[in-house]
């Protein structure tokens, strides 16, 4: 299917891709180091190897700057030796080592660069692992108060490029810098000790106005990434409504908008660009005073007699050859500003938690569960205050069809999703059976559950993978089964491509009703126990609503069934009706009890706040029908052939080919 849908098929993907503990439970790291270091750490052998090879060049440089004192106190400078022997000797070395320290530094670099660049591809894959299983492990009620945009920054945009950016420059430029600053002021410290200190204030001086700088950018940056996080979750709204924004006409006030949105990202990037070359120009005139005072120290020392003016030279040389690596850790310095910058943003992410956790141990609605849902008292909120369920007690037996109706927001779909524990109550509890749903882990109450949405969401796949969410590796008999059960196979075998049609993003390339029968399919394929449709049925036209009404007067004997619906004709078949209005339960009956009953539900229907809906005769099913297929055996036949035959065609581009698995 997706090139990454293995992190959907498994929950358990990123926890075998990172260390110990999850986003969920893992101590949050106060600190960038203790961040990437676990993930860095499983390859401790390969750093350690690949640190030592890149402090070999900068060794190998180090000691060229003994070259100009040597030349010029050992050649210029009249010794026992003819002159002409001194430069070929010298030349003849000078040239060795020169063609030696070249082949070494490549060398080095090159392995050591290769290596770092495979640490920091596996480092950043187990950190996007982490946040993705992390972000998508949070209740609801998390994902309702962040924007997809936002989200999905975390996971694959800059706050962790930035971070593995700094880390590959700091492991792949700091060793090499580092000793060539080691080595040759230890070196230079034997020609004389003052001219060595101002190279170590200049060191010292380096590092400090780094981190100085580094704390005056995180800000800027910190700007900069709110700003680009803005910027794409607008981008992601205005793709995720297009249709809309071409059927209101609107496009260029959506244009003017973005324009305003780039616009202040455009201000954001500037501030953050001067600042770094300000703080760039302070280094630079850093080194420009301390060379100065390199050269004014040298030569007084010269002329007192200290050095020779080989060792003079030499300093010099020295400094020019630090001027480099000294640069190089000064904007690794600045590049931990933005490092950090994007740590802080990345902790808020970690520090969340979701707000229906799992359960340490936790208990298994072991299958077939086939227990009574029992509320008591249930009591909810989305926010403090905004009570939108109050003092619930139910009792739904099983097997019992049970209709939610009643005035838009009065908590009808609020308690479907306390039921799925997408959500726990504030006060109260909710039992299958004599398991409390607050024991069990919400991944496995919601398995147990058989879900058909007003909109169903269907990924940008095939049909066939679309239908094998929950189930990767069921049968071709089953999945035809569950085709024919929810009315789908007669327009699945229509299609082109069969099972194996693309259905676009949000399934864009399927009618309203072909999408309700393949929600119908999909839930009912691993065979649950619940069944819970929460007004599957009210965008429907005539004949999409009987093909689907069909379905459901097969698949819902044997079962607990939950119906949200604005229609009569969807429950009036009914075991029971529960009349919510204000987030509580006021009125509890049968439809007929409930239509001569003076209340709410006989105002309602009274009031025509009801959708009548189509006539529909076959929808209430004679006793004992069971989920079932066509009985024509040649019918079967036939159809398992077509679906065996898609299975070992060509899948969508997306999951490539799957040997024949459905």
């Amino acid at each position: 299917m997706w090139a990454h849908s293995e992190t959907l098929r498994s929950p358990s993907f990123a926890a075998n891709q990172q260390p110990k503990g999850n986003g969920h439970d893992a101590k949050i790291p106060k600190n960038l180091l203790g961040f990437v270091w676990p993930y860095a750490a499983r390859h401790r052998r390969l750093l350690l190897f690949a640190f030592a090879l890149n402090c070999l060049p900068g060794v190998a440089i180090a000691f060229q700057t003994l070259a100009p004192k040597y030349l010029i106190d050992d050649v210029l400078t009249p010794k026992g030796l003819p002159a002409n022997e001194r430069i070929v000797r010298l030349t003849i070395l000078l040239s060795l080592y020169l063609v030696a320290a070249f082949v070494l530094r490549m060398a080095a670099w090159y392995a050591s660069y290769r290596i770092f660049t495979r640490i920091r591809e596996h480092v950043v894959l187990d950190l996007r692992a982490r946040f993705f299983e992390h972000i998508n492990g949070l209740c609801l009620r998390f994902h309702n108060r962040h924007s997809s945009g936002e989200l999905f920054t975390n996971v694959m945009g800059s706050p962790l490029q930035e971070i593995a950016k700094f880390f590959h420059s700091a492991v792949i430029n700091v060793p090499n810098a580092a000793t060539m600053v080691v080595v040759a002021c230890a070196w230079i410290f034997f020609w004389d000790w003052s001219l060595t200190a101002v190279l170590v204030t200049l060191v010292i001086a380096t590092a400090l106005t780094a981190r100085y700088s580094s704390l005056q950018l995180r800000s800027l940056f910190q700007g900069y990434q709110a700003a680009e996080s803005r910027i794409i979750g607008r981008v992601v709204d205005i793709f995720r409504g297009n249709r809309d924004i071409k059927m209101h006409g609107i496009e260029p006030q959506i244009n003017s908008a973005f324009k305003e949105n780039v616009d202040c990202l455009r201000e954001k990037a500037y501030e953050r660009d001067v600042g770094t070359h300000r703080v760039n120009m302070r280094a630079e005139g850093l080194g420009y005073i301390c060379f100065a005072l390199l050269c004014g120290l040298g030569a007084w020392r010269y002329f007192t007699g200290h050095i020779t003016s080989g060792q003079l030279m030499g300093f010099l040389a020295a400094y020019l050859s630090l001027y480099q690596p000294l640069t190089v850790l000064f904007t690794v310095g600045t590049m931990h500003g933005q490092a950090e910058a994007s740590f802080t943003r990345l902790q808020k992410v970690l520090r969340a938690q979701s707000s229906t956790p799992e359960p340490v141990p936790a208990l298994r609605l072991n299958p077939p569960t086939k227990a009574d849902i029992v509320l008591r008292e249930v009591s909810f909120a989305y926010n403090p205050g905004t009570t939108v369920l109050r003092d619930i007690t139910l009792s739904i037996p099983f097997g019992q069809r049970v209709a939610f109706v009643g005035p838009s927001g009065s908590g009808k779909s609020t308690l479907a999703k306390l039921l799925l524990r997408l959500y726990d109550p504030e006060s109260g509890s909710i039992s299958f059976g004599d398991v409390d749903l607050r024991n069990c882990s919400p991944r496995d109450v919601c398995r147990h559950f058989g879900v058909v949405p007003q909109d169903p969401y269907f990924f940008a796949t095939t049909i066939r993978d679309n239908l094998t969410l929950i189930d990767r590796h069921c049968s071709n008999e089953r999945l035809l089964e569950v085709c024919e059960s929810a009315n789908a196979w007669e327009f699945i075998r229509a299609l082109p491509h069969g099972l194996n049609t693309l259905v676009g993003e949000g399934g864009v390339r399927l009618s309203g009703g072909q999408r309700q029968r393949l929600a119908i399919a999909r839930a009912l394929l691993h065979n649950p126990d619940y069944l819970l449709f929460d007004e599957a049925t009210s965008a429907l036209d005539t004949v999409s609503e009987r093909l689907v009404k069909q379905a459901l007067s097969r698949i819902l004997v044997g079962r607990t069934a939950i119906l949200i619906a604005h229609r009569l004709s969807t429950i009036k078949h009914c075991d029971r009706i529960l009349v919510i209005a204000d987030g509580e339960i006021v009125q509890d009956g049968t439809f007929q009890e409930l239509s001569l009953t003076p209340g709410l539900f006989k105002d309602m229907v009274d009031s025509d706040k009801f959708d009548i809906g189509p006539p529909n005769p076959n929808f209430h099913a004679p006793n004992g029908v069971a989920l079932h297929r066509e009985t024509k055996d040649q019918s079967i036949a036939n159809d398992l052939k077509s679906v065996e035959h898609q299975a070992s065609g060509k899948t969508s581009q997306f999951n490539g080919k799957r040997n024949g698995s459905v």
